[in-house]
């Protein structure tokens, strides 16, 4: 498939998407005005908020010799649309050191601006006597990066489709099962193509009238490009502090399969979300 096809497939579903949303009303379907105020945790999918985040991730990356990743991210989220549509933005600052043949010297120690992604995503389906929801729409991430091998080389969109069903392990669960796939339009120079889905199952519990939260977040790369496959399994534990609406957690991660970026990190955050 060419560029130009890609990318029109992927318009084409961003305006389906658009239309459908605006035939169903706002998100507050979803949730009352009374849910919302109490859920300022940030794990609900379907809940538009405006929030803020900062995390940093320390990676022990999957080399012969010693290497490791520090990534640095900051997020903002946002209502727009009438509250039907979330848009959310990522800038990060990336350093990576790596030693490929355990040599005892580094081949790679790059620090610098990462890649930018922006997200956009709706609520085109909700059904409150079936406990269900449909959360889709497209992402945008785009070669930024201050050096090669801090980014992907590629500018890339990702439609993604994730339905989430609320209290199966009862007040407060959540299960998301979906699926996105990223396919590159646009690479630089010498730098592969990006065609890669990924399958995701994110489980979640709040607890003590959602003043902590736990999850686990098995996911599933596959990247037809490359012909390889692995799995990241992701543990948080969060809890609300002091002002309203702000919180920290703590979310070790662990990469499983021979073609695994990394073997284990570990990620700490903030947020406020109003």
């Amino acid at each position: 498939m060419n560029r130009w096809k890609r990318v029109t497939c992927a318009g084409g579903a961003l305006f389906a998407m658009i239309a459908l949303s605006l035939a169903v009303p706002s998100l507050a379907i979803a949730q009352s005005a009374e849910e919302k105020a109490k859920d300022k945790t940030g794990t609900n999918p379907l809940n538009f908020t405006y929030d803020a985040r900062l995390y940093n991730e320390y990676r022990w990356l999957n080399t012969d010799g010693d290497g490791s990743q520090n990534l640095l991210t900051g997020e903002f989220r946002m209502p727009i649309a009438g509250g039907k549509w979330q848009l959310r933005g990522k800038v990060r600052s990336n350093s990576l050191k790596a030693d490929f043949d355990n040599d005892g010297f580094d081949d790679l120690d790059e620090s610098g601006f990462g890649d930018v992604d922006i997200r956009l995503g709706t609520v085109p389906y909700f059904s409150m006597e079936k406990k269900m929801g449909v959360f889709a729409g497209v992402e945008f991430f785009f070669d930024t990066a201050s050096e090669d091998a801090l980014g992907a080389g590629a500018t890339s969109v990702a439609p993604f489709a994730f339905v989430a069903f609320f209290n199966p392990l009862g007040p407060g669960s959540i299960i998301v099962p979906g699926y996105q796939h990223t396919i590159s339009v646009n690479e630089a120079t010498g730098r592969d193509k990006v065609n890669q889905g990924l399958i995701d199952l994110f489980i979640v519990k709040t607890f003590n009238a959602n003043q902590y939260w736990a999850y686990v977040d098995p996911q599933i790369i596959l990247d037809y490009e490359q012909n390889t496959e692995f799995m990241l399994l992701e543990i948080q534990a969060g809890m609300m502090f002091g002002p309203k609406g702000h919180s920290i957690y703590a979310m070790p991660s662990f990469g499983i399969g021979t073609d695994r970026p990394y073997d284990v990190s570990l990620e700490i955050g903030y947020k406020i979300i109003w």
